[in-house]
This record gives C-alpha cells, sequence and structure tokens, in this order.
C-alpha cells in the first residue's frame, strides 16, 4: 500500500471526514496564483500579516507546537474560514477541504505521517499556513 492509500485510508476512517478532492490540480492553481513565489516556496516579504517560527529539530514535538501556534495566533482566522483547504507538495495525490473544527486532528496526521510540506489556505480570505519540511511555520495573507 502506497503513502497516499494509506492516509486516504486513515482519512476515511475518521469521523466527519474532510472532504478528499481527488482532482487538486485547480486547488493548487488557485493557492499558486494567490501568492507571489520565489521557487518553490510562498515570498513571505510579499504577504501582509506574516508571522513565522521554528519548530526545532524534534518532529515529535512539532504537532504540538503546530497546534500552539495556531491557537495563538491563527484561532480567529481558521474559525472563521468555512473550508481549508490542504495540500501537500507531491506525497499525496489529492487535496482536502477541511472544516475549522477538526483542523487539530489534521495536524495531527498530516505532520505526523506525510513527509514534504503542507499548506492549509482558505480561497476566500487569501491566507495561507505553511508547515514546512525543513521545521518553520508561516502564515500570510496574499496582497
Amino acid at each position: 500500500m502506497t503513502l497516499n492509500d494509506e492516509i486516504r485510508l486513515q482519512i476515511t476512517k475518521l469521523p466527519d471526514a474532510p472532504e478528499i478532492i481527488d482532482n487538486w490540480e485547480p486547488i493548487a492553481d488557485s493557492l499558486s496564483g494567490m501568492f507571489n513565489w520565489v521557487g518553490s516556496k510562498i515570498d513571505w516579504k510579499k504577504t501582509t500579516k506574516h508571522m513565522h517560527q521554528e519548530l526545532g529539530e524534534d518532529k515529535k514535538c512539532w504537532p504540538s507546537l503546530v497546534k500552539k501556534f495556531s491557537c495563538k495566533y491563527l484561532r480567529d482566522f481558521i474559525y472563521n474560514s468555512k473550508k481549508i483547504h490542504y495540500i501537500n507538495d507531491s506525497s499525496l495525490d489529492f487535496a482536502l477541504a477541511i472544516s475549522a473544527d477538526k483542523i487539530d486532528t489534521m495536524f495531527d496526521l498530516l505532520i505526523e505521517h506525510v513527509p514534504q510540506h503542507h499548506y492549509f489556505f482558505n480561497l476566500d480570505t487569501k491566507w495561507c499556513f505553511v508547515i514546512s519540511s525543513e521545521g518553520y511555520l508561516d502564515f500570510g495573507f496574499s496582497n
């Protein structure tokens, strides 16, 4: 079983599972069009309300650090979002549409099991929260 299949199965077993979007390319294109990019990364200098934090090297601590950062800085943005989209750099061949009340569950599952960068974003209010595989959190709004 591939990582893609394993994660898909874990997601479908969740109560009130997020929507799995197999046609993920338009979602990725929307994110790409919302922000300025430097290579394959968002150019955070060209965003508004940018926040940044390093996670450190102990990946076991990452889920709790992400939730603390999210709770401290992002709760209002997350909970005022009807739908939060998720894509990953390349490990998964699908996107997700996540409700705000399920975001912590998805942080845990995705950070623990999926390598690469994680992009959580809202198409309406144009914010993006990135958890990089190098151990950085970044959040900002597109201009």
